[in-house]
């Protein structure tokens, strides 16, 4: 027998002490892997070592329990290999003489006692996604937690969740805080020693409990060369962990000091003019916003708003109608999505309700011009819709790496559909046209008198004008009648 085949036998019929795997300085991985819950999550800074953690986790788990599978998730299938192959897993195999194989082709990592690492990726669409369907695990690590754009909920809890059955299994996320303020990973790891999503283990640390690097030397270093840097919502992600948005990637300009409302102005004026939008969803929400505008105010404001998934269309036409049906509004015009133009003609035989097909070309270009408004103050959102608020608070461009990728899109992940149907709203409305409205006098002020001049004066000079065309022959656009007088002279009479 060679002596790799001896270590073959030896790790398949004699149990590797796991503890080795440990170093005793970094005492939070071992933590963290010995915590018996069966949801847990790892929310650190950069250069924390929680890919690395991942990789302990899953060799413990192979090593520990034969003929096991582990699964090791990343954004694409390649991206994941990068982060667990070569740094990560060749390493721990290496300096452990653990005897691993890995099979490029199927991306398998294959342990003398039959347990198993995959490496997968979900993030480029739902069918990698599926693919996980049917197949059973020991432990799953899901890294980059808080940048995917494919459902997490539904992976984690509907395909994930039934493959851990088996083995009495663990789902674990890594991950860094982003400019992604939404999602599975966040509302896990958001708040401060607190969980808004029940049933999770968090922990935390930063990359001060790395005894592999000097982090404290690299912050020293920004704060003497770049301590503007400091100041970025992308070094309070990275460096501080803090959930924060980079400003220049969100997609709309809302600021709650300019662009909140409680009251509307010109109350019980016959000025107002109502619109209805819709933007249309299945398994996105169908969003419905009710807005305004007033002939003499330049502020375009959003009353109320509404958003289901699972929408039949029949649905929808019973929820538009319900907005119509409020005499408080009447709506002049109803804008919906068109991108389904079969089903909203259906709705406009059934319903009468006269639609305008959403002006969806140039998106991006509305988006910033409506981003002027929102700057100067000009759209106005009633400050209970608070769903519609956070969405515009959470919503960024999609980037690839820290740049925003061009031509802009919103990034997958994150709801926009109550920005949509604003959008369409805003986009058919008139308040740009508004004209400011004329104060009426009070009797006995000096403004009172003033204006009464002025119009006196207007009259004599209306007279003046009229008598000079009659003298010299014309009449200057006024009609005589049968008579050949000036009709004027009757009124004057």
């Amino acid at each position: 027998m060679n002596d790799y085949s001896a270590l073959k036998y030896l790790l398949k019929h004699k149990e590797f002490d796991t503890n080795e795997l440990f170093d005793p300085r970094f005492p939070e991985q071992k933590i963290f892997c010995d915590d018996p819950a069966k949801h847990k999550a790892l929310h650190c800074t950069r250069r924390a070592a929680k890919s690395y953690t991942a990789g302990l986790y899953m060799v413990e788990t192979c090593l520990k329990y034969p003929d096991s599978n582990c699964l090791f998730i990343g954004l694409t299938r390649q991206s994941a290999l990068d982060i667990i192959d070569k740094d990560i897993l060749q390493v721990i195999n290496r300096k452990h003489s653990l005897g691993m194989e890995l099979n490029k082709a199927s991306l398998t990592y294959t342990f003398p006692n039959g347990s198993i690492i995959r490496v997968g990726g979900v993030d480029t669409s739902e069918d990698e996604m599926n693919k996980l369907f049917g197949k059973k695990y020991k432990l799953v690590c899901v890294d980059e937690g808080s940048l995917y754009t494919v459902n997490m909920r539904h992976l984690i809890y509907d395909v994930l969740g039934p493959a851990m059955a088996d083995e009495e299994g663990t789902i674990c996320f890594f991950g860094t805080s982003s400019n992604m303020t939404q999602g599975l990973f966040f509302d896990i790891t958001f708040a401060l020693g607190k969980t808004m999503e029940a049933g999770w283990s968090v922990h935390r640390w930063s990359a001060h409990q790395n005894p592999f690097i000097n982090w404290q030397k690299q912050l020293d270093e920004i704060a003497k060369n770049r301590p503007l840097y400091m100041e970025t919502p992308q070094f309070r992600q990275w460096y501080l962990n803090e959930w924060v948005i980079e400003t220049d990637k969100l997609v709309y300009k809302f600021h709650p000091d300019k662009n909140l409302f409680r009251d509307l102005p010109y109350p019980q004026s016959k000025g107002w003019s109502y619109v209805l939008s819709c933007d249309l969803g299945w398994e996105d929400d169908t969003a419905i916003v009710l807005s305004a505008y007033h002939e003499n105010d330049p502020c375009f404001y959003v009353l109320k708003t509404f958003a289901q998934k699972h929408m039949t269309f029949d649905m929808v036409e019973r929820k538009l109608l319900e907005f119509l049906s409020d005499k408080r509004y009447p709506c002049n015009s109803v804008i919906i999505d068109g991108a389904n133009k079969q089903g909203v003609e259906t709705m406009t035989m059934r319903s009468n309700i006269l639609f305008e097909y959403a002006d969806k070309l140039g998106k991006s270009d509305h988006i910033e011009i409506m981003n002027g408004d929102l700057i100067q103050g000009k759209v106005k959102i009633h400050q209970d819709e608070h769903d519609l608020i956070d969405e515009m608070m959470a919503l960024v461009w999609q980037t690839a790496g820290d740049k925003i990728k061009y031509p802009r899109k919103e990034h997958p992940s994150l709801p926009n559909h109550r920005c949509d149907a604003l959008l369409y709203g805003w986009f058919n409305g008139w308040h740009f046209l508004s004209t400011p409205a004329k104060k009426a006098t009070i009797p006995g002020t000096v403004e009172y008198i003033k204006e009464q001049e002025d119009l006196h004066k207007e009259a004599i000079m209306e007279r003046i004008k009229r008598e000079q065309a009659l003298k010299e022959g014309g009449h200057n656009g006024w009609i005589k009648d049968a008579s050949g007088q000036d009709p004027w002279h009757r009124w004057e009479d």
